[in-house]
């Protein structure tokens, strides 16, 4: 049986944790042994019951240097002997990396899945030239950004799997937001999702609304470690009436069934996970200019973009779109999903980088 190990130790769940929770579930179904490391006391139990899927619990995480890490990260690769080892977070490449070549693990594959500067050249030499490590993207347009980068990286060493999804069933209930929130049934919901983060441009909400009609409000799912800041900057805006946080959303499902139309305001993504969601249920988008959009949306023929930051043109796009002067067919919207970024293509591309493609 062929073996994988993800590390995922992190604190927070968002759209990262919730591919390694995807890919996990989907790698165990097709007969690997998979492994997860978390963090002590983080997600385990998200990772109960799936078929050929265990979790391994450490007390802290990599780092630059931490010996009981590298030491504990190199006793649990060499008792797994795993074909690959997958690092889904940054700041854990350095230690996993090393403690899988310490362990006479062949292929690494580290995942990006956001556009980062280049800190530390002599760790990325010695990273993806001297211990050849992969680095898995999750867009075209990310995948040429680190390609600026030909000291470290090169077609053979960067290889973009995009995020997949599987079309979400027709039944199930909508959350009927308009009951919930006590809104006029004319009130038009905006969605957005994700973890609070100056990243995801949330604090933008109230200037976008400033130029929206009373009956748009947003409905927004998700927590974060900043949370209270900008609950905080937002609660003194008069347009924070029209804003309403659900907080964590265990049922995605019938939230995305329940909008009328989604936005993404991020000002950095790789590809943002939501954005897919949305657009499989057949949602029109309206979204900023952030790697990974335009090809989702097909630069323009499947959603809105705007420039990043751009508060007026997210307005007037929500405007047309609420309008019926911009329309987006629910069924090609769920087409162009389905053909382009279906969780069998993610799969299948998943199993040939980790177990079948050739090592430089």
């Amino acid at each position: 049986m062929k073996k994988a190990v993800l590390f995922c130790p992190s604190r927070v769940w968002g759209g990262i944790e919730k591919n390694v929770h995807l890919r996990a579930r989907f790698l165990g179904a097709s007969g690997v042994q998979v492994y997860v490391v978390l963090l002590e006391g983080y997600f385990a139990e998200r990772f109960t019951n799936i078929d050929n899927v265990e979790t391994i619990e450490v007390k802290s995480r990599g780092g630059d240097l931490n010996l009981f890490v590298l030491a504990n990260y190199v006793s649990i690769l060499k008792r797994i002997s795993p074909d690959v080892v997958f690092s889904a977070l940054k700041k854990d490449w350095w230690l996993v990396t090393l403690a899988s070549r310490l362990a006479g693990v062949n292929r690494v594959v580290l995942y990006l899945g956001i556009a980062r500067r280049v800190k530390s050249p002599i760790k990325y030499f010695v990273i993806f030239r001297l211990m050849k490590s992969i680095l898995m993207v999750n867009s075209d347009s990310l995948k040429n950004e680190m390609l600026k980068y030909p000291t470290f990286f090169n077609e053979r060493n960067v290889v973009r799997v995009y995020n997949g999804f599987n079309l979400p069933p027709s039944e199930g209930e909508p959350l009927d937001f308009r009951a919930l929130l006590d809104l006029p049934p004319e009130t038009v919901i905006v969605g957005c999702a994700g973890r609070f983060s100056p990243q995801k441009g949330f604090d933008l909400l109230p200037n976008i609304l400033s130029y929206l009609p009373e009956n748009i409000h947003v409905v927004h799912a998700g927590e974060g470690e900043f949370e209270e800041d900008i609950k905080a900057a937002i609660k003194g805006r008069p347009e924070s009436r029209r804003i309403h946080f659900l907080g964590y959303q265990g049922d995605m499902h019938a939230f995305f069934k329940g909008i009328d139309l989604f936005l993404l305001c991020s000002r950095n993504e790789g590809m943002a996970n939501v954005l897919n969601e949305a657009m499989s249920y057949g949602k029109p988008v309206v979204s900023t200019r952030v790697p990974g959009s335009e090809e989702l949306l097909a630069h323009g023929k499947y959603g809105v973009l705007v420039d990043v930051d751009d508060v007026e043109s997210m307005a007037n796009g929500i405007r047309a779109i609420s309008e019926g002067k911009t329309v987006f067919s629910p069924a090609a919207l769920r087409q162009w999903i389905g053909d382009e970024f279906s969780l069998q293509r993610m799969i299948r591309e998943t199993n040939r980088l980790f177990f079948e493609a050739e090592l430089r």
